[in-house]
């Protein structure tokens, strides 16, 4: 196929290229197995010494994270991919996203071609059956303890010079600021049919197991995303997809929502919360799971905008400085979500579809779904 051809031409012309200094050996025996393995670039061969690299790139990315081994876990893949039966290269080429960050130059968009080519040849979209979100809205906001005070929420949006002013110094929420998002209106992300649609056949991504991951019985994943959208109608277990940056993997979904200009103010910093370190200087993760999924209570050394974009879900804050968070790092040990929690004075609110909550960085903050629940946090 032309675009095997071009993909394999497109890391070839590389591989010698990279930094030697660190992965020199793995990378020396990454050619040597790609001579072997597409010595005819119009054959392919075995999987198995390209998947055997990618194992050995992993290891060594887990233990020191260095950009080399990154990029070489993401080329390796890209390689193996070509020889694979069509949903194990797709798996291959997901998980070089989620583990390496499709390192290099212009890999993401190379591995997004390459997937879309096997959809298109191989596995076409079929139409899927799927539910929406549903949730007692009024029934949620009668949870709120009167013992806590409610987070408040601004009568209208702020100017930017406003919120770059005084706004940003506080906490804030924005009732329906983001309820003519196309997620949430044409194209909207209550509905599994769409995600599967916008994803299309054999992709996969990471969620957690388990409902607080400071449990012993905590644990992570890669599973097919169909599978997990399934497990969301029907839960057997508790998965959640977690703080994952899921619009870069399906970038489709960036086409569904507006980042709002706040995000590009000019705000004073405080000391350790410098902004993401892309050419964006933002990060856009998404949450994705089902009723009783927890974030505890942490802190994050970013300006966040967290939207709420399907379902409901219960939002508890704290400032930085509050006492008796039994705090190890950034994460507190306490359960904030517990029958009386008052004495920590703390704030909550429930978030609804279309919702935004801001937050300053340093500030304590906790999670917790009410229902099937697909948020976003913006950090900048």
């Amino acid at each position: 196929m032309d675009w095997q051809v071009n993909a394999l031409r497109a890391v070839q012309e590389t591989l010698q290229a990279q930094d030697v200094a660190l992965c020199g050996p793995l990378l020396h025996k990454l050619v040597t197995v790609v001579k072997e393995t597409f010595s005819d670039t119009d054959s392919t061969g075995p999987s198995d010494p390209l998947d055997a690299i990618v194992a050995e790139a992993y290891e060594n990315l887990a233990k020191t994270s260095l950009y080399c081994w990154r990029r070489l876990h993401t080329d390796a893949s890209i390689l193996s991919a070509l020889v694979s039966p069509p949903e194990a290269a797709i798996a291959k080429l997901d998980t070089a996203i989620i583990l390496s960050g499709a390192a290099g130059n212009a890999r993401l968009d190379l591995i997004l071609d390459i997937i879309e080519c096997i959809q298109a040849e191989h596995l076409p979209s079929t139409p899927l059956s799927g539910q929406n979100f549903v949730a007692d809205s009024e029934h949620l906001i009668a949870q709120i303890s009167t013992k806590t005070a409610v987070i408040p929420s601004l009568p209208t949006p702020p100017s930017l010079a406003a919120f770059q002013a005084r706004e940003h110094a506080a906490p804030f929420i924005l009732r329906g600021y983001a309820r003519d998002w196309p997620a949430l209106t044409e194209r909207p992300w209550a509905s599994t049919a769409y995600l599967r649609a916008v994803a299309g056949r054999a992709r996969v991504v990471p969620v957690e197991v388990g409902r607080d991951y400071r449990t012993d019985d905590w644990t992570q994943k890669i599973m097919p995303w169909d599978a997990f959208l399934d497990a969301l109608e029907s839960p057997t277990e508790l998965l959640y997809l977690a703080q994952h940056s899921l619009l870069m993997q399906f970038p489709a979904l960036r086409a569904d929502i507006v980042v709002p200009d706040y995000v590009y103010a000019a705000l004073p910093r405080p000391v350790g919360s410098a902004p993401p370190a892309n050419d964006e200087q933002l990060v856009i993760n998404a949450w994705l799971g089902p009723k009783d999924t927890v974030s505890p209570a942490h802190t994050d050394p970013y300006f966040n905008m967290y939207v709420q974009v399907a379902g409901y879900k219960t939002v508890w804050m704290a400032a930085p400085e509050t006492d008796g968070m039994l705090a190890t790092g950034n994460t507190s040990a306490v359960d904030v979500f517990a029958t009386d929690q008052s004495y920590l004075a703390g704030q909550m609110a429930i978030l609804g579809p279309g919702d935004v909550l801001y937050l300053p960085p340093g500030w304590w903050h906790a999670m917790r779904a009410e229902c099937r629940s697909f948020s976003v946090s913006m950090w900048f």
